[in-house]
């Protein structure tokens, strides 16, 4: 006889809808990063999973419906895993840890980051609602940030908005467009001491074009 209670029914079924809808998620980024957002089919993603069509469909009447709950699952990521600024630690300090945390989610969930460039460039519909509804407030946050360290004297004027969209070009380029950077460093998968040496760079250009004296150490 087991020792272990058993789960109410209600929450059995609750734990393996969690988990046949998180095998589903993580497969279909996996499967939309792999073949492109138009040319990946339920049937594709199913087959991957190991699981009959019909399972996806239950959980997502389509592939509008999943890839859109793929997308919101990857902004969700983003949005929770990349701390804001804090206006007492100063440019440098705030900075210098931005940049890390972009470069962290571009060599741990390349995926995520292909998936959310291809749609971008086609211009989905949930994408670009999401981020007029949640980026483009978080950015008036950092913007405001930045302005009082520039009153402080902590860093020169710049355009925010050109800040922002220049590090998200330099940091997810390492997720985007991995095969060319794997090609140009002459290797077969990109390292840990790789994204150290892009951190490193990326953060010098930044702090440099933005008057920040570096941090010593």
């Amino acid at each position: 006889m087991s020792v272990y209670p058993k789960r109410p029914k209600n929450q059995l079924k609750s734990h393996i809808r969690a988990q046949n809808q998180e095998l589903i998620l993580c497969t279909a980024e996996r499967v939309f990063a792999r073949q492109g957002l138009a040319k990946t089919t339920t049937q594709m993603i199913a087959d991957e999973a190991g699981l009959p069509k019909a399972n996806i469909h239950y959980y997502y009447r389509s592939k509008k419906d999943l890839l859109e709950a793929v997308l919101e699952r990857i902004l969700q990521l983003w949005l929770d895993s990349v701390s804001q600024f804090n206006v007492e630690l100063g440019p440098c300090h705030n900075l210098t840890r931005y940049i890390s945390e972009k470069l962290e989610q571009s060599r741990l969930n390349p995926n995520a980051s292909k998936v959310f460039a291809m749609a971008l460039i086609g211009e989905e519909p949930f994408v670009l609602d999401y981020l007029r509804r949640y980026f483009v407030e978080e950015l008036q946050k950092e913007k405001s940030t930045i302005n009082t360290w520039v009153e402080q004297g902590l860093m020169k004027p710049v355009s925010v908005e050109h800040l922002f969209i220049n590090i998200w070009a330099m940091t997810q380029t390492y997720a985007d467009f991995d095969a060319q950077v794997k090609i140009l460093l002459q290797k077969e998968t990109l390292e840990e001491e790789d994204f150290m040496q892009a951190k490193q760079f990326v953060t010098r250009m930044v702090l440099l074009s933005c008057g920040i004296e570096e941090a010593r150490t």
